[in-house]
């Protein structure tokens, strides 16, 4: 009997999965698939709950934000565990699945996993660590991990507004060094995003094009500028209309280095988990997952 391996965060996106887990069981169970269910905390081992994954899983299903799936698709790449991974977008922003254009509705997200369109796409690789949407660091990029879980769980991207605004209040600017194959830039920056994905904190118009499966990042370099100026800047990217802005270098690279010159940044961000420490190598995995799309 094919097997799937069914991830889900019980505290993710208010908490409203679980409600529909036995829903969900069923659908699979229908189409002949035995489910083996792992709900997942911060303490569990997901390794222990993959490492017997063979070639009679038919996929690993991930119901949760991007936090959750960024701890899977570690596991995963870490212990080349090579089944396709599909995603229900169960947390709060879901900007993978939103860039993946996964259904909101769980069971019609189930459907298309069924369907079995699995193709090849892109991981980024930070030093020893690996993410599927965003790498980031500067203002706002740890807001996922500073928010308050129990306000999250009521009041949803609210949440993230407000943890975003507390970290605005403390954030100063720092310098980088940026080292790409075709240009070395140093600059006092406020932001650095590097998508593999487009879509951070529910918004998706950051990015021009932004590919899975075309082998680069989408990076932006923001750079710091006073007050005023950013807050201009901010409307900008939500409207997309930041690309031509002096303050925003904006590549498309497979490989990049950042460094920290001056300042303190120490709050990096990996779809929404904690990320690594500067410096960071940054590497397109081409092709590195299979996913359900």
């Amino acid at each position: 009997m094919r097997k799937i391996k069914l991830i889900y965060n019980s505290i993710a996106g208010q908490s409203k999965f679980k409600y529909f887990l036995d829903t969900i069981i069923e659908q699979f169970e229908k189409h002949g698939f035995e489910v083996s269910i792992f709900r997942v905390g911060k303490k569990s081992n997901l390794y222990e709950y993959l490492k017997d994954t063979d070639e009679k899983t038919y996929g690993i299903i991930v119901a949760g934000g991007d936090g959750t799936l960024n701890r899977v698709v570690n596991v995963m790449m870490q212990n080349n565990i090579n089944v396709p991974l599909g995603v229900i977008p169960a947390g709060t922003s879901n900007d993978f699945a939103k860039h993946i254009k996964m259904p909101k509705n769980f069971s019609d997200c189930i459907d298309r996993i069924l369907r079995g369109n699995v193709q090849d796409v892109d991981v980024g690789c930070v030093n020893d660590k690996y993410f599927i949407n965003v790498c980031s660091a500067g203002l706002f990029s740890d807001t996922s991990q500073k928010v308050d879980v129990a306000l999250k769980n009521i009041v949803g991207k609210v949440a993230y507004f407000l943890a975003g605004i507390k970290s605005m209040i403390n954030f100063k600017p720092f310098d980088v060094k940026v080292e790409t194959e075709n240009d070395i830039i140093i600059e006092k920056v406020s932001l650095i995003l590097i998508f593999n994905g487009s879509s951070v904190g529910g918004m998706n118009k950051f990015t021009i094009g932004s590919d899975i499966q075309d082998g680069v990042f989408d990076i932006l370099v923001i750079k710091s500028k006073p007050f005023w100026t950013s807050v201009g800047m901010f409307f900008k990217i939500i409207t997309g209309t930041h690309f031509k802005d002096e303050n925003v270098i904006y590549l498309k690279e497979p490989w990049l280095k950042v460094d920290k010159v001056k300042g303190n940044c120490e709050d990096l961000d990996m779809d929404g988990d904690k990320g690594p420490t500067f410096p960071m190598e940054v590497k397109c995995i081409k092709g590195g997952l299979k996913m359900f799309l």
